[in-house]
């Protein structure tokens, strides 16, 4: 079987975990759940690694990296309700997936800037800076003992944001919006995340949390593979 088959295969197989993960969030079947979960990362990782964008090394293992340690994330959240500690060892996982997609977003660039955003990209990090600020605000009077370590994450993730945010104009147009897009969906899904577990419970939790997260993976590895497919094509379409 050649790469191209992998790939489509891959990401039928991720469409398909996708959409029975939502439906166990819906329906509240956990075997569902405990299925589908883990298989989320694994097929998107798969589908990655076969897709026919031009590679660079470390990209790649930024990217697979970033994966792997979501895919940890994945597991310790689904089990997170055993033990108290497996959320620390999840929020664990995801720090060290976003600092992966921080470099990987950092190789994800052309060697020349094809166009200049500077107020868009000022007025935007200023943006994802209140959201950080705005949620610490909100968390604080409940997070006790779990401050440093949500404080820690929210920095962290909010400079993947802002990484996602400088590859405009370094990019294609179709790269830095899907990767951006999935840069934001994946801020709104953790906040969601410590909003419902810190403060009170939102209506359908987990379902807006996993479409949020899934979407976010997702157009997070479309986007660096259209970054690495653009590599290809020449200078003037990249700038349209």
């Amino acid at each position: 079987m050649n790469s191209k088959n992998i790939s489509k295969i891959s990401l039928y197989a991720f469409y398909i975990f996708a959409i029975g993960n939502l439906i166990s969030q819906v329906v509240k079947i956990e075997m569902l759940e405990f299925a589908t979960k883990p298989l989320l990362t694994v097929t998107l990782l798969i589908h990655f690694l076969s897709s026919d964008m031009r590679k660079k090394g470390s990209l790649t293992l930024f990217m697979a990296g970033g994966l792997i340690f979501s895919w940890i994330g994945d597991v310790f959240m689904l089990i997170q309700h055993y033990h108290e500690e497996y959320f620390i060892y999840g929020l664990s996982g995801f720090l060290l997936a976003q600092l992966c997609y921080i470099f990987a977003y950092r190789k994800a660039r052309f060697d020349q800037q094809i166009k200049t955003y500077q107020s868009f990209v000022q007025t935007r990090i200023f943006f994802l800076a209140f959201i950080g600020v705005a949620v610490m605000w909100l968390l604080y009077p409940a997070l006790g003992s779990m401050l440093i370590p949500v404080a820690i994450y929210t920095i962290i993730i909010v400079s993947m944001g802002i990484a996602a945010l400088l590859r405009r104009g370094w990019t294609s147009e179709k790269s830095f919006m899907m990767v951006y897009s999935g840069a934001l969906l994946f801020i709104l899904s953790d906040a969601m995340i410590g909003i419902n577990k810190f403060m009170d419970p939102i209506v359908q939790a987990n379902l807006l949390i996993m479409a949020t997260y899934i979407t976010a993976q997702f157009l997070i590895v479309k986007g660096i593979i259209a970054h690495g497919q653009a590599l290809e094509e020449p200078a003037e379409a990249t700038a349209e």
